[in-house]
């Protein structure tokens, strides 16, 4: 075997070299290209990450601040009905005239927070001589009686009050049952 190169040999060997070093830059070039793009990528993604974050921490805020607003809004259509309650106590039930105004003070008040509970769609269920619904009324005891037929509410021992539809609290009643004969 012959081992000396000719000069074709050498031009041969010359291309392959620069043939394969071409394609190692190329490669790499595409390699550093493909990782800045993945570091930009990683980038975005950490930013958004954290754009969510401040959004959620906003949006948490934002709602404590309504629940707050909001009830503060209710507090102060109250106080009004609490001052009222005030002047009540202070007034001298011991004459005549005193008792008048004591009741005039609390019919007075009474009506100021109605027009509240009415501000905010608070409704109140009185369901005097309504048949019994369990969504709506809760059964206290059961009466027996020929006046109201059985299954319908004889007494409200306590009214309930909805809010848009959303029960707070039911109705407290009496139903008629059916006298044991």
């Amino acid at each position: 075997m012959n081992d000396k190169k000719t000069p074709e040999d050498n031009k041969i060997s010359d291309i392959e070299e620069t043939e394969e070093s071409s394609i190692e830059s190329t490669d790499t070039n595409k390699i550093e290209e493909l990782q800045n793009q993945a570091d930009q990528n990683w980038d975005k993604v950490l930013r958004l990450q954290a754009e969510i974050d401040n959004l959620r921490k906003r949006t948490i805020k934002d709602i404590e601040n309504t629940n707050k607003s909001s009830i503060e809004r209710v507090f102060r259509e109250i106080l009004p009905v609490l001052d009222s309650f005030e002047l009540g106590v202070l007034v001298d039930t011991t004459t005549k005239e005193g008792v008048e105004t004591f009741i005039e003070g609390q019919n007075a008040t009474f009506k100021l927070l109605q027009s509240v509970l009415e501000k905010f769609s608070i409704e109140t269920i009185n369901p005097e001589n309504m048949k019994y619904d369990p969504e709506l009324h809760e059964v206290i005891s059961m009466q027996e009686t020929d006046e109201v037929e059985q299954g319908y509410i004889v007494n409200v021992v306590q009214k309930g009050y909805r809010l848009n539809q959303r029960l707070l609290r039911p109705a407290r009643v009496i139903v008629a049952s059916e006298k044991e004969k």
